[in-house]
């Protein structure tokens, strides 16, 4: 009788978490664990199916269908509308009015898109000199017009901050992807199986989302509206165009120095070193920006919310990145195989760009929700820049990992920028924002140490053995690390947890 009632009560305490509350604060908690379910999901789902997709392909075959995608994404962001931000960011909690309008401007933008990868696919086969190219892109041209028939109605999930609903939205696309590329995979044996999974995704999910949401919409169409949601989407448009240059310039010009089988490797690295910083990022911008809006007007909870949130992102990333650079040698030799070994050094680099990324993670969210998105893209222009004078030489001087240390490079001149901007937005000194960095880099850095000299002392061990090790120390080392930091000073981070405690129970 007692462990049946331990186990109700465990029962009744996961509901309630993952029940949407009554407060801001409290649905801005829940759905933080919901989008983090949906993320780890999402990303367990996907890291390993690359994990056993590079087991069964080259790294040319991923190469070529990264190609594939750097011309559908430049397709998607030149066109890009901003309309779900448009629709968040509105007071209104019912933008019922401008669906049907939202929902004409998307299929529109999907036919057309894929009208141009049909046309555009020889070119882009010719450019990067790889004929195969022209049945890729034209196959995943197929992929913005299934986008664009989702139900627009699903924008509520972010809006109302339900992420419940917006878990099996996301997730029933993933799981498609993988099953239907793994068995593709197996079949084919070449980028045809990534391919297919990469339409069947977005055709399973659009599915979904007619299935799970109860509007229904129709090719409607309001002038007035439409303004009104492209006016502020423009500066998201901006911002997207800007950072097409910055997160795919760098896979195009790999692929046209050093071609396909080097865009497939610097992939990898990216997609393995920057898993934490991306997730983080993710979870952070899809809460934020919409518990940001909500709080826009109260000068101290946003304040609090900002910082907030830079503590616990901080300790959650900074760790997941020197941890990714210090084991990524055992990791690359042990899981993917010696012919993945070339990307080793780009990946410990991309790993620092991922800490970076992630640090600044709050700040976009902020921009918005205050209605400046225009920071965001000036901000972006400026790295842009550095890239844009460094990425060409560097490549050619030190391959794939001269590409990923000038990220890092343009990073560096970066944050302090998009900080003093934040500090700005919220009115706060740049002390507390140096006190609530401090414990969780202090704790990584020594953590990273350990980590490096136990594999020094470990190295007998198999592969595998070894990872399992690694990782095992350097969590310990971290935990007790940034426990202790707690205890000698005031971190911040024992009131995020009490308050997380609080809203959950």
């Amino acid at each position: 009788m007692g462990r049946t009632s331990r186990l109700a009560g465990v029962v009744e305490t996961v509901v309630g978490i993952l029940r949407p509350g009554e407060s801001t604060l409290e649905r801005t908690v829940t759905s933080g664990v919901w989008l983090s379910l949906l993320t780890v999901t999402d990303r367990v789902v996907r890291l390993g199916l690359y994990l056993v997709l590079a087991r069964l392909l080259a790294p040319a075959e991923f190469g070529l269908l990264g190609l594939g995608m750097v011309a559908l994404t430049v397709l998607r962001r030149v066109s890009r509308l901003g309309l779900d931000e448009a629709l968040i960011q509105r007071e209104d909690d019912d933008v019922d009015a401008y669906l049907d309008t939202t929902w004409t401007l998307t299929v529109g933008r999907g036919l057309a898109l894929a009208a141009v990868a049909y046309v555009a696919a020889p070119l882009v086969a010719e450019f990067f000199a790889e004929p195969r190219l022209t049945g890729v892109v034209r196959a995943l041209g197929v992929v913005p017009l299934l986008d664009g028939l989702r139900n627009p109605g699903v924008v509520y999930f972010r809006k109302r901050l339900a992420f419940h609903r917006q878990f099996v939205y996301v997730v029933s696309g993933t799981v498609a992807y993988a099953c239907t590329a793994l068995a593709a995979a197996v079949v084919l044996g070449n980028v045809w199986a990534l391919v297919v999974g990469a339409v069947a995704g977005p055709a399973v999910r659009t599915l979904v989302s007619h299935r799970i949401h109860g509007y229904r919409p129709g090719l409607g169409f309001d002038a007035d509206a439409a303004r009104e949601l492209l006016g502020f989407g423009k500066w998201i448009f901006g911002s997207g165009v800007v950072l097409l240059a910055l997160n795919q310039g760098d896979d195009a010009l790999v692929g046209w120095l050093l071609g396909s089988s080097a865009v497939g490797l610097y992939g990898m690295a990216f997609r393995l070193s920057n898993a934490p910083a991306t997730e983080v990022s993710h979870v952070v911008s899809e809460v934020t920006f919409p518990a940001f809006s909500q709080v826009r007007d109260d000068a101290a909870e946003l304040r609090a919310g900002f910082f907030r949130t830079v503590r616990v992102v901080a300790a959650l990333a900074l760790p997941m990145a020197v941890g990714i650079a210090a084991v990524a040698p055992v990791f690359v030799r042990a899981v993917l195989g010696p012919e993945w070994t070339p990307m080793i050094a780009a990946m410990r680099v991309l790993a620092v760009w991922g800490a970076f990324r992630a640090l600044v993670a709050a700040v976009g969210p902020l921009f918005k929700a205050v209605g400046h998105p225009e920071y965001s893209t000036l901000l972006q222009v400026s790295r842009l820049v550095v890239v844009a004078v460094l990425i060409y030489p560097a490549t050619t001087a030190w391959g794939i990992t001269g590409t990923a240390a000038v990220l890092v490079a343009s990073a560096v001149l970066q944050n302090p920028i998009a900080f003093a901007v934040a500090l700005r937005a919220v009115d706060a000194r740049p002390r507390r924002l140096l006190r609530a960095l401090s414990a969780p880099c202090l704790a990584a850095a020594l953590m990273g140490t350990v980590v490096l000299l136990a594999n020094a002392a470990l190295s007998p061990l198999p592969g595998l053995a070894r990872l399992c090790c690694l990782v095992g120390i350097g969590v310990a080392t971290y935990a007790s690390a940034i426990g202790a930091a707690t205890q000698v000073w005031d971190t911040g981070l024992a009131d995020d947890v009490a308050v997380l405690r609080r809203s959950l129970v």
